[in-house]
């Protein structure tokens, strides 16, 4: 595992995160806990934990309790509900209950995801900045792609960005990692695994390459056919699986402090990328795909 600087926070967190929630088969602490042992064996120190289950939250509490906090990096993520809004109350309710059930003393991050964002009063804006003065969250984040993200980006209220990214990511996700370092905000990279990459490319005995139709009723290329066939090298390359390949591409991306991704992985062998070094070539054809598939879309 290698380690990279967590902005101005002073802490060192592996590249690789994981983010923690709630899950069908994880139904006891236990098993959180063990999970969280097993990704701290492999290296991993930075964790995210998403309010709503206090079984998560326990496991978690029971697997930092065998380790120096100091040691440990941990964020807590605030989802948005359908009940109404999120006011300041809401959000101490919440951290006290991660500070409890953890028994972490603070928390490193706060993070609001974006269907939070939405609906956050003005006293729960407020609340934040008190929250990271006070000392019981070191840094406040926000996390997403969409308009809302967007318009917290160089607000004095928060440090964190946690954004997707991955080899098939467009100009807009680029312009908004760019904008993010830009106001100093520490980056964390989501979503490292594109959709729809990973099936069989087609051959020339195959059907016929499936169509869309346009605004005027021609058919078109369908662009994710296009796309899957582009990287098909993602399938070709010896000693690398296409998760593997797409993981290693997002870590060069210098913005990101560390890439997080879903507890459900291999947690052994996503953590084993880090060390590793895209194979000679590799990044020019995941280059020419990605400019090969803006092509095609524009053709389209």
């Amino acid at each position: 595992m290698r380690y990279r600087p967590f902005g101005a926070s002073g802490k060192a967190v592996s590249a690789v995160s994981l983010l923690l929630r709630d899950a069908p088969n994880m139904g006891a602490p236990s098993a959180w806990r063990s999970l969280v042992f097993g990704a701290m064996e492999n290296g991993i120190n930075c964790f995210e934990v998403t309010a709503g289950s206090d079984v998560l939250t326990l496991g978690v509490g029971e697997a930092l309790a065998a380790v120096e906090r100091r040691l440990i990096f941990l964020g807590w993520r605030l989802r948005g509900s359908s009940v109404g809004s999120i006011t300041a109350r809401d959000i101490a309710d919440s951290v006290r209950s991660a500070l409890q059930k953890t028994r972490a003393r603070y928390l490193d991050l706060l993070m609001i995801d974006e269907s939070a964002i939405e609906i956050l009063t003005p006293d729960a804006m407020s609340y934040l900045s008190d929250l990271r003065t006070s000392g019981v969250c070191l840094q406040i984040g926000i996390a997403g792609d969409g308009e809302a993200i967007e318009q917290c980006i160089g607000s004095q209220t928060f440090d964190v960005l946690a954004t997707s990214f991955n080899l098939t990511s467009d100009w807009q996700a680029r312009r908004r990692i760019r904008d993010a370092s830009a106001a100093n905000m520490t980056l964390i990279g989501c979503n490292p695994f594109p959709s729809g990459l990973h099936a069989k490319p087609a051959t020339r005995g195959d059907v016929e390459r499936p169509m869309r139709r346009g605004l005027l009723g021609v058919r078109r290329p369908d662009p994710l056919s296009s796309s899957v066939g582009s990287y098909a090298f993602l399938q070709e390359t010896p000693g690398w699986t296409h998760e593997e390949l797409c993981l290693a591409y997002t870590l060069t991306e210098p913005a990101f402090a560390t890439i997080q991704l879903e507890a459900g992985r291999s947690i052994d062998r996503m953590a084993a990328v880090p060390d590793r070094d895209l194979p000679t070539g590799v990044a020019a054809q995941i280059e020419m795909a990605r400019f090969g598939q803006i092509a095609a879309e524009r053709r389209a």
